[in-house]
C-alpha cells in the first residue's frame, strides 16, 4: 500500500512539474492581449474626442447659416411687405407697377415716318401751296407718360412734336415759312369707380363720336382715318378737345358702352378754348349684339351724337388728301366751304362693324346740320340767309389678314386696339402678319345754296405687322373731285389724282 502511494506522489510531481511553465505562458498572453486591447481602447477615446469636436464645428457652422438664412427671409418679408416696392416688365412697352397695382406707371411714344408721292395730272393741285410735290414727313411724333395712382385714379400726358404752324401769317403756308411746334394730345386724369356713373375723365381728350376717331392712330388700318375725321371728328385740333366725361360699360359681359360729355368747341390743338359759350355736348352708345371667341367673331352697332355751340359763331368744313405729302400747313385742299356764319351745329354719326376671324368689314356715316347759316362770298354769297344747311360723308372698308390673324377689340372703348402677329418677324422663322384692304370714302359739302365740294377716294391698303409694336403700311389712292365754285377766286375745277405712300411706323 506505502508501495502504491509514494508511486501516486511520485507522477503527481512530474504533472505539476510539466504544468507550471504552460501556465505562466497563459498569463504572458493574456497580458499582451490586455494591452493590446488598452491601447485600442485608448485610439477610439481619441477618435471619439476628434469627431466630437469636428460635430461642434459643423453645429457651429450649421447654426451660422441657418442665421444668414433666416436673415434673407426676413429681408425678402420686408420686401415683399414694403406696399410702394416697384417691379418692372414688357408688355409691349415698359411698365412698372407695384405687387397690388395700385399703382403703376409707364413711359412710351410713337412715331411715324411717311413717304408719299402724288400725280396731278388735272392740275387741281397746282395753285394749292406743295401741290403735288414728293415728300418725306414725320406724320407723328409723340411721347408719353400714363399710369395709375391709388388704385382708382389713371392719368396720361402725351405730347406730339409735329404740330405745324406758319412762321409767318402774313406769309403763307410755304415750305420755308412751316415749323413745328409741341402741342398736347391726351393730356387728362381719369377717376374709377365713382358710384352710379363708373368713371369720370376730364382733361384735353377725345370727343366720343366715331368708331376710327376713338380707335388710336397706332392701330389705324390705313395710313390716314376717312374724310370724316377732317370733316367732323378732328379738323384744327387733332381730335382732341378740353372737356368733362362720364362713361362705363353696360349690359352682361360688358358687351356695351355709354359715354357723355360737355366740352369745349375749341379750334386749335393746344388744349384750350376762349369765348362765350361755344361748347358742346357730345355722347356716344355703342353695343356688340354679336360677340364669340374672345372677339374672334363679332358684330359692333354704335350711334353717336353732338349739340356744338360754334366757336366765334362761325364753322368751317374741309378736308384734305388720304395721303399728307408734308406738314398740315402744306397739305392740298380737296373740299372747303371757308368760314361761314350759323348759330347751332349738331352732328349725327352711326357706326356698324362685323368681325369674321381674319375678315373685317367697317362702315360709319356721319353727317351735319348748320342752322340759320349764312353766306360767306366764298361758297355761297355774302349775306345770303340758307337756312339749314346738311353735310355728310361715309366710308366702307374691308381687310383681310392673309396669316390668320385678327383685330382685338377693346370693350372699355367700344374700338379695335393692338394687332399681336402669330410669329414676329425674325423669331423662330416668323414673317410677322400680313393684311391687305380697301376703302371707299366719300364726302358732300354741296347743299342749300352753299357749294363746298364733293370728294370720291378709293384706297388700296397692304399692312405689315413685324411685331405687335412696329409696321409698315403701303396705300395707292385715287381720288376724284367735282368741281367747286370760289366766289373771291374763280371756280376751281374738278379732275382726279392718284398717289402712293409708305409709312414705318412704330410704338412703345
Amino acid at each position: 500500500m506505502i508501495r502504491y502511494a509514494w508511486k501516486r506522489v511520485i507522477v503527481g510531481l512530474m504533472a505539476a512539474a510539466f504544468t507550471l511553465p504552460a501556465a505562466a505562458d497563459d498569463l504572458d498572453d493574456l497580458k499582451r492581449r490586455l494591452d493590446a486591447i488598452e491601447a485600442e481602447n485608448s485610439q477610439l477615446r481619441q477618435d471619439l474626442d476628434a469627431v466630437k469636436t469636428s460635430e461642434d464645428v459643423l453645429v457651429g457652422q450649421m447654426s451660422e447659416l441657418a442665421q444668414t438664412v433666416d436673415k434673407k427671409e426676413d429681408a425678402k418679408e420686408q420686401k415683399k411687405e414694403d406696399p410702394l416696392a416697384f417691379s418692372s416688365k414688357w408688355n409691349n412697352g415698359w411698365e412698372a407697377s407695384t405687387k397690388d397695382k395700385q399703382f403703376k406707371f409707364h413711359v412710351g411714344g410713337r412715331v411715324q415716318v411717311d413717304f408719299v408721292t402724288l400725280q396731278d395730272p388735272s392740275t387741281i393741285f397746282a395753285l394749292q401751296n406743295q401741290g403735288s410735290s414728293d415728300s418725306a414727313n414725320f406724320r407723328r411724333a409723340r411721347l408719353r407718360a400714363d399710369g395709375t395712382m391709388y388704385g382708382t385714379i389713371d392719368w396720361c400726358t402725351e405730347y406730339d412734336f409735329v404740330n405745324s404752324i406758319n412762321v409767318d401769317p402774313d406769309a403763307g403756308a410755304v415750305e420755308r415759312n412751316v415749323a413745328h411746334v409741341t402741342a398736347p394730345t391726351d393730356l387728362w386724369v381719369n377717376f374709377r369707380e365713382v358710384p352710379l356713373v363708373g368713371n369720370i375723365k376730364v382733361g384735353n381728350i377725345k370727343e366720343p363720336i366715331g368708331f376710327e376717331h376713338l380707335t388710336s392712330s397706332r392701330y389705324l388700318n390705313f395710313m390716314e382715318r376717312s374724310f370724316n375725321q377732317d370733316l367732323f371728328y378732328g379738323p384744327f385740333n387733332n381730335g382732341f378737345n378740353p372737356g368733362i366725361m362720364l362713361y362705363d360699360n353696360w349690359s352682361d359681359d360688358d358687351l356695351g358702352t355709354w359715354s357723355t360729355g360737355v366740352f369745349r368747341n375749341s379750334t386749335n390743338p393746344f388744349a384750350y378754348g376762349i369765348g362765350e359759350g361755344e361748347y358742346a355736348w357730345t355722347t356716344r352708345i355703342s353695343y356688340l349684339p354679336w360677340y364669340e371667341d374672345e372677339g374672334k367673331y363679332l358684330m359692333h352697332l354704335g350711334v353717336a351724337g353732338s349739340m356744338r355751340d360754334p366757336n366765334d359763331g362761325k364753322t368751317r368744313y374741309r378736308t384734305r388728301a388720304s395721303l399728307r405729302n408734308g406738314p398740315g400747313a402744306l397739305n392740298p385742299v380737296l373740299a372747303n366751304t371757308g368760314a361761314f356764319t350759323t348759330s347751332e351745329v349738331d352732328f349725327g354719326g352711326l357706326e356698324w362693324v362685323l368681325q369674321l376671324d381674319s375678315l373685317l368689314i367697317q362702315t360709319e356715316y356721319t353727317c351735319a346740320w348748320n342752322k340759320n347759316s349764312v353766306g360767306n362770298n366764298n361758297s355761297a354769297p355774302s349775306g345770303t340767309q340758307l337756312g339749314t344747311v346738311f353735310f355728310h360723308g361715309w366710308y366702307a372698308e374691308a381687310l383681310y389678314f392673309l396669316t390668320g390673324e385678327h383685330r382685338e377689340y377693346e370693350k372699355k372703348a367700344g374700338a379695335f386696339g393692338r394687332v399681336i402677329p402669330h410669329d414676329n418677324l425674325g423669331s423662330k422663322c416668323g414673317f410677322g402678319a400680313w393684311q391687305v384692304g380697301a376703302r371707299y370714302s366719300a364726302s358732300n359739302l354741296q347743299d342749300s345754296g352753299m357749294d363746298g365740294g364733293r370728294v370720291d377716294d378709293v384706297t388700296l391698303g397692304l399692312n405689315w405687322f413685324l411685331n405687335p409694336n412696329m409696321k409698315i403700311q403701303g396705300n395707292y389712292v385715287y381720288t376724284a373731285l367735282d368741281d367747286r365754285g370760289t366766289l373771291t377766286g374763280g371756280n376751281i375745277s374738278g379732275g382726279n389724282y392718284s398717289g402712293f405712300g409708305m409709312r414705318l411706323a412704330w410704338d412703345f
